[in-house]
């Protein structure tokens, strides 16, 4: 296959190109000043995107009750009905971020899922939350495409681990801050009475959670289209953008398959295991210890909000530091590292007899992953030509969202109800799905690591920075 930018072809795993080109005509930079603001802008668009599914992990217990509904039940409310609009409606917008504005494109997606998370705060039965979380996850999957794309241009290739590091923190602050809100917000509407409200029906208190974590978003999606589009980079003489067909981008990726399955494979299956982590934790804690649902979030999301900035700030300047010394592996490596390392802490953390060690060990493994959240978004963006950077991130949030984050979460109730078939035992159902996912997400990434530094070799010298 032959990227347009180059007039270069990808060759199969482990062998030479057909033939190498000159780097494209080098783009310069936007201002840094542009570059840095544009990063606060979308970050926060990011923390958006992740603090009703943060919420949602301390409503369970009262939509169950609400709604009279089973774990499984709010499963597939976690999950599929998220993940499935989001990654379907992700491989349209992907091929979108690749043609049109990208900044106009998260501002809209922001304001769409913004409206619809206020929505499910006057639901009024399952079906109807059911369709408003389908809604969040069709207008959620428009920012990563675009954001991973503009991070791309903004930063010199060795800086890309830190723009999508910081990034991560924005999701990860989301969700320990969505837990921290949602617990105070809890901890505040619980000796409110149901209000009925004139043809929306009856509002629950538990609901005015989604309505006042949606509300800001409206107002942050005007605030992206004061930041920049950047130009984009290596594409060759005329700078035009052109489409590139769907089977051209399939190629691509099976030339190339074994970097792929260790950066994309790989990263969508630490998703599993951090969606079942992240989803899971309030209940179990509740379960478990009786430990109030509002206490469980402030607390965990406390914890969150500390530990994983750190860890991805780390992530990012190790990042940095590997590449400026010529490691041309140094993203990859860092994902496998904190993979293998994390596993066994996600295995043995919701098993441990007390809730203080539960929480110990999931924030130990916590920060441990999140080294590997910048690196591995720009494990994938710096190796594929800039034509396909929004297509590939669509991909990625496919495999995240669909496979991952759809699966995880029904997984581990289907092991909770039919193989344990005891809700005491939800922790053992947690460490199994770690247990599996986390051996074959180390497998994925070390089986590339070789293959990936010819096809950074070969991002150097077609495409260059």
């Amino acid at each position: 296959m032959t990227d347009g930018a180059t007039g270069s072809t990808a060759a199969p795993d482990g062998q030479e190109p057909a033939a190498t080109a000159k780097p494209a005509e080098e783009t310069p930079f936007p201002p840094r000043k542009d570059a840095y603001y544009s990063l606060f802008v979308i970050t926060v668009v990011v923390l958006f995107t992740v603090l009703d599914r943060g919420v949602f992990g301390l409503l369970i217990e009262p939509i169950k009750q609400d709604f009279g509904v089973t774990d499984t039940d709010v499963a597939i409310l976690m999950g599929a009905a998220f993940s499935l609009p989001y990654g379907i409606a992700s491989l349209f917008l992907g091929r979108i971020a690749d043609q049109a504005n990208r900044r106009n494109v998260i501002a809209g997606a922001c304001a769409f899922w913004s409206a619809a998370t206020v929505a499910c705060g006057f639901v009024q039965n399952y079906t109807s939350l059911l369709i408003g979380r389908m809604a969040i996850g069709a207008g959620e999957s428009g920012y990563g495409p675009a954001a991973w794309s503009i991070a791309t241009d903004n930063w010199p290739r060795e800086k890309v681990a830190f723009a999508t590091g910081v990034m991560g923190i924005g999701a990860q602050v989301g969700v320990g801050l969505s837990m921290f809100l949602g617990g105070t917000i809890l901890l505040f509407v619980s000796g409110l009475e149901p209000l009925q409200v004139p043809m929306l029906g009856i509002i629950r208190p538990w609901q005015w959670t989604f309505v006042l974590v949606g509300a800001p978003g409206l107002l942050w999606a005007l605030i992206v289209l004061t930041s920049k589009e950047p130009p984009r980079r290596g594409l060759g003489m005329d700078k035009k953008v052109q489409k590139v067909p769907v089977k051209d981008v399939a190629k691509w990726i099976a030339d190339d398959r074994r970097t792929y399955i260790a950066t994309v494979g790989g990263m969508a299956i630490k998703a599993f295991i951090l969606v079942s982590s992240t989803t899971w934790n309030a209940t179990l804690l509740h379960r478990r210890f009786e430990w109030e649902l509002a206490d469980v979030g402030i607390i965990l999301g406390t914890v969150m909000v500390i530990i994983a900035p750190i860890g991805m700030l780390a992530g990012a300047k190790l990042s940095e530091y590997w590449t400026k010394l010529g490691r041309k592996d140094a993203n990859l490596r860092i994902v496998f590292y904190g993979t293998l390392l994390s596993v066994p802490l996600q295995v043995a953390g919701p098993i441990m007899p007390t809730p203080f060690w539960v929480i110990a060990f999931s924030a130990a493994a916590g920060f441990i992953g999140a080294l590997g959240f910048g690196p591995s978004v720009a494990a994938f963006q710096t190796i594929t030509p800039n034509r396909m950077r929004g297509q590939m991130g669509a991909l990625v949030q496919f495999c995240n969202n669909v496979i991952a984050a759809s699966v995880s979460p029904i997984v581990v109730a289907l092991f909770t109800d039919y193989l344990f078939r005891d809700p005491m035992d939800l922790g053992y159902s947690m460490a199994l799905n770690a247990a599996i996912f986390g051996t074959l997400g180390i497998i994925a990434i070390a089986q590339g690591l070789k293959p990936y530094v010819r096809s950074y070799e070969r991002a150097l010298r077609d495409f260059g920075n």
